[in-house]
């Protein structure tokens, strides 16, 4: 019985993550697709390791292909990253080569929806390419079965040998690889980096907690008025860590300004969603501190009608925006290296680095 490897090298963070829940199941899925009558025993490794990025910010897979398998014992490579990638202005999903017997998955492109499962069935149909060839596969029809849709193209660039490149055309792939990349920010990995602007927003809270002006303020705003408030603080915040930080992307090449408007539309998801959580949290703070500190007859002496639990989630809202805006104040003592290393994955913070050593 022949027996085969395939190794799957995985970037630290959700791409390893991906790689060792996906063991087993690729397992069978490559035992499933074994031709009838032909013996083939499967063995898939997990490794992480991480490459170096060219100077354009790439990875050379197909160039280290042959030493990885070499120094492994693997018969086949496929690595996992989480660095968005393009073709032609459209995410490419992968790129895949018989004559290296390797492939590269950039996994935002997958987009945020059963994001392990199809990953696990793109490796199958990839590994099953590199067996046959790659001349004519991975089949778009092997594709559709693999991703659920069918908007896929397949292209060879000039100069690469029988490498060819998966590219996903369309403005919804476009929306997918836009949930992809923020899904590899994985956001609420901010707020450890932002303690100087939870801890001034939560003093800035509590101390509205204790006034009276504020309890008369939050009773005489409507629902509808302390949800745009809340908007505007976190919308405030967001935009104050992103441009006080320098995470906004600015394109110094013509060519590349589809990854400024991928990264910038990333970056701003994820640090509001991260602004919003921390926004919940001090809320959920807040609104304990609210029930534990005011007595609920002397609340009513000074609103001047019976309390409710409702009175009390509204003071914690108001609270918990007045906090929020302060909270930039607070960021201004917060390491500015540190934020930006936890807004994005690891890889695409390499990018960064090696784009601003470039430009320097």
């Amino acid at each position: 019985m022949q027996t085969l490897t395939v190794g799957v090298l995985a970037d630290p963070g959700l791409p390893e993550k991906v790689a060792r829940s996906l063991t087993d199941g690729l397992f069978q899925d490559l035992t499933d697709q074994a031709e009838p009558g032909v013996g083939t025993r499967w063995v898939v490794e997990v490794s992480r390791e991480t490459l170096p990025l060219t100077a354009e910010g790439d990875i050379p897979l197909l160039d280290h292909a042959g030493r990885l398998r070499e120094e492994h014992g693997w018969d086949y490579v496929v690595y996992l990253t989480d660095l968005p990638r393009a073709h032609g202005g459209d995410p490419m999903l992968c790129e895949v080569s018989a004559e290296a017997a390797a492939a590269l998955i950039s996994l935002p492109a997958l987009g945020a929806d059963h994001f392990s499962g199809k990953a696990r069935k793109l490796l199958a149909t990839l590994v099953g390419s590199i067996r046959t060839g790659t001349e004519d596969y991975p089949s778009p029809a092997a594709m559709h079965q693999a991703l659920g849709r069918t908007a896929v193209r397949r292209t060879s660039p000039a100069g690469s040998g029988d490498a060819s490149y998966i590219v996903l055309p369309g403005r919804m792939n476009r929306v997918r690889l836009l949930a992809g990349m923020v899904l590899s920010n994985r956001p609420g990995r901010l707020l450890p980096a932002l303690a100087s602007c939870v801890a001034a927003a939560a003093a800035t809270g509590a101390f509205g907690i204790f006034y009276a002006s504020i309890w008369n303020m939050s009773d005489a705003l409507s629902p509808l008025r302390l949800a745009m408030i809340s908007v505007v603080v976190t919308a405030a915040l967001s935009g104050w860590l992103i441009f006080h930080n320098n995470l906004w992307n600015r394109p110094r090449d013509a060519e590349i300004t589809w990854r400024a408007r991928w990264d910038n539309a990333s970056t701003v998801i994820t640090v509001w969603l991260s602004v919003a959580m921390m926004y919940a949290l001090l809320w959920s703070v807040l609104f304990l501190v609210g029930l534990a500190v005011i007595e609920a007859g002397y609340l009513q002496s000074q609103l001047g009608h019976p309390v409710t639990l409702l009175d009390y989630v509204h003071l914690s809202w108001l609270a918990a925006s007045l906090g929020t805006l302060a909270g930039a104040l607070g960021s201004n003592f917060d390491s500015d290296e540190a934020i930006r290393e936890a807004t994005y994955s690891r890889r695409e913070h390499q990018r960064r680095q090696l784009g601003d050593t470039s430009e320097d």
